[in-house]
């Protein structure tokens, strides 16, 4: 195998948090993502890497952000949880109502154009509360049984959560490859310090028609 070749087999995409509170209008957080999504053509990407990925690499690993009951009911009022980014989405508002992550509202559900499909090897990975993937889930455990050894980062926001599990992917021996224009967060500077400072340290960057390109 060539050095820029990636053996489709042991590859896995992780794709997190594709859900309506960052990617449908009226989510809690879409008002900030919405231009980057528009201008870098994100939700296409993703669609056009997981149609032709799909059957090739080994697993499809998608990693939702937790559905909290209404009213937060599982964090203690003011405690830990409730400092930094989890307090700021506690108190936003979505069309449908208070908070983000609210069970039994559209805001935590996959959108519609990345529907996971099971019936042909998609893995839902359940129970995400952190920003890192690994620290909430199994994820690790599935990826070890699938014996996965290059992990292809995907979802948003590429500077929080695919930045933090690519991190810990990167930590635990995987081979990191971040797919850039399949991922997304609030502005062009943030999604450009990641890509050029931070994912080249941990692993390689990559476009989705490049990872495509180079499967094998």
């Amino acid at each position: 195998m060539s050095a820029d070749k990636i053996p489709a087999k042991r590859t896995a995409i992780v794709l997190i948090e594709p859900q309506n509170d960052f990617l449908s209008p009226g989510g809690t957080m879409y008002a900030f993502i919405k231009e980057q999504l528009a201008e870098r053509n994100v939700i296409a990407n993703l669609q056009e890497l997981l149609e032709q990925a799909r059957g090739k690499v080994a697993k499809i690993f998608y990693v939702p952000f937790y559905a909290f009951l209404p009213g937060f009911p599982e964090l203690k009022v003011g405690g830990p949880a409730y400092d930094g980014l989890r307090g700021i989405e506690i108190n936003m508002k979505a069309d449908w109502g208070m908070g983000a992550w609210v069970r039994g509202t559209p805001g935590p559900e996959i959108i519609p154009q990345l529907t996971p499909q099971q019936d042909k090897g998609d893995v839902v990975v359940e129970g995400k509360m952190t920003l890192d993937a690994f620290h909430s889930t199994a994820l690790n455990y599935l990826l070890r049984a699938n014996e996965i050894e290059y992990v292809a980062m995907t979802g948003f926001h590429t500077n929080w959560c695919v930045e933090s599990t690519a991190r810990s992917a990167y930590d635990m021996g995987y081979r990191v490859i971040a797919i850039g224009d399949c991922t997304a967060t609030d502005t062009q500077r943030e999604q450009d310090y990641a890509e050029q400072v931070i994912f080249p340290r941990i692993g390689r960057v990559m476009n989705h028609k490049e990872f495509l390109a180079a499967l094998e």
